[in-house]
């Protein structure tokens, strides 16, 4: 494509990434980038002297979690430090999921016994957690759950099916293969759980199954000529995220609805490029907004063909696949329809800023790694991408204090960090950041970092499947 030639203008296609890929350690721990991975999370872990207003710890759960893998932690070790987490006054949000996750299965069993529901609910299933959830599935073999899902069903179902367990429940084992999900699904057909026989089969890479188990729904909720595309396109909109979906080897009754609009073919691009760049979801509420097919079928499409061909190195390298992504949504909708859509969107809870400015900061750093690297090297010019609003000659100061050693101000080592990723120097980068002026800031970026890294290595926090949140996951213990 033409907005393509972006890349080769910032030297970017066909040339080496800064970072070298290595090869996946056995162990996390091994990872040339564990002891940023631990250090990131025991800054993600020290809790602030003082709290600011409406603060809640959105990171110490993740920081735990990747400081028990990236740190080789014992079990005991582990358990201590998941359960002094869960005693603070203000714990990480997701610390209880965390706890039973990581819990070996008598450990996990007592837990759950002594919890009680909350009031007016009839199981405490809604307070587990998709990563408890999936480990009383694959570690625990899901017995003791489909009895209790049967259970609460045969109780109350008006309240089971508005629970949403059974999707959340599929969501988290859809990374799964279809063999497993078969079994799952047929348990839970066989047990009367037939919303979460109908969810397995949902996520499945097949769908002739959950096609055919259409027929074989209750007679109250088994839909009619007209319910049932309903049924199948909401299966549809699932799968189109997941890149291992193949459609030419859908049932008929499947790749007829999709043919009717281009609409799967440009979700199933960005599904791809997703997978490979989280961040790149960024795409999915613009097409929402602006009915553009293109940002997927032309946008991604043609990232996800430059990364097939190893002209772009989505882990090691992801600021270039940002960078080509930012230049691609102009080149579909405009400067003026970028901004406008952009301006005030969030990519994540996780992330804490607008899609404007975390595509600003990817892009300066692309521009900028170059001239941090290379002491002979000339200050670029700004990137026409770039924002108005976006301090470039800041920045451009910053790299030039960093090459010549000079301190960096307390107010500027967040960004001074951004270039120390650039030039990937992730210890150095987190060292400013622990050091920065803006602790809420310093805090959000230094778990971005930890993200990155992991990614890295090996990629513990990646989703089950696109745009859902990544799962803690243990082998057996």
């Amino acid at each position: 494509m033409r907005w393509l030639a972006f890349l080769a203008v910032i030297g970017i296609v066909s040339a080496p990434s800064i970072a070298v890929a290595q090869t996946q350690p056995d162990k996390p721990s091994a990872c040339n980038h564990a002891p940023t991975i631990v250090a990131s999370a025991d800054f993600l872990l020290a809790e602030p002297a003082t709290f600011p207003n409406f603060w809640r710890d959105r990171f110490g759960d993740d920081a735990a979690y990747l400081k028990i893998h990236y740190g080789g932690l014992a079990y005991a070790e582990g358990s201590t430090l998941l359960a002094d987490l869960e005693k603070r006054s203000l714990p990480p949000l997701r610390i209880a999921e965390l706890r039973l996750a990581y819990a070996k299965t008598p450990d996990r069993a007592a837990m759950i016994a002594g919890m009680q529901p909350l009031p007016k609910a009839k199981s405490v299933v809604p307070q587990l957690g998709q990563s408890a959830l999936r480990a009383l599935v694959a570690e625990d073999g899901g017995d003791w759950l489909l009895g209790e899902l049967a259970r609460w069903r045969a109780a109350d179902a008006d309240q089971f099916d508005a629970s949403r367990i059974s999707v959340g429940l599929a969501l988290g084992l859809a990374d799964l293969d279809d063999d497993a999900k078969s079994r799952l699904a047929k348990r839970a057909e066989d047990a009367g759980i037939w919303p979460l026989a109908l969810e397995m089969r949902a996520v499945k890479d097949d769908l002739s199954d959950y096609v055919a188990y259409l027929d074989r729904l209750p007679d109250a909720v088994r839909p009619d000529k007209g319910g049932r595309t309903g049924f199948i396109r909401k299966a549809l909109n699932l799968a189109n995220l997941r890149p291992s979906l193949d459609m030419s080897k859908q049932p008929a009754e499947v790749q007829a609805l999709d043919g009717q609009n281009d609409m799967g073919s440009a979700i199933r691009s960005i599904g791809q490029l997703i997978a490979y760049v989280p961040q790149t979801a960024i795409l999915l509420p613009l097409v929402n907004q602006t009915g553009n097919l293109s940002l997927g079928t032309t946008v991604a499409g043609a990232i996800n063909a430059q990364i097939a061909a190893k002209h772009l190195d989505p882990v090691n390298n992801p600021d270039t696949v940002t960078a080509a992504m930012l230049d691609g949504i102009d080149y579909v909708l405009g400067r003026r329809e970028r901004e406008h859509n952009l301006r005030d969107a969030l990519i994540s809870e996780m992330q804490g800023e607008t899609a404007e400015s975390f595509l600003d900061r990817a892009l300066a750093r692309v521009m900028l790694a170059p001239f941090v690297l290379d002491n002979g090297a000339e200050p670029p010019r700004r990137p026409d991408l770039l924002t108005a609003t976006f301090p470039w000659e800041q920045w451009v100061g910053l790299a030039g204090k960093l090459k010549s050693g000079e301190a960096i101000a307390p107010e500027d080592r967040i960004a001074a960090a951004d270039l120390m990723i650039a030039a990937d120097r992730p210890a150095e980068a987190l060292a400013l950041l622990k050091t920065a002026g803006d602790w809420k800031t310093a805090v959000r970026r230094s778990h971005e970092l930890a993200l990155r890294l992991d990614r890295r290595c090996a990629d513990l926090l990646r989703p089950p499947m696109p745009v859902s949140q990544p799962l803690y996951r243990f082998e057996p213990r």
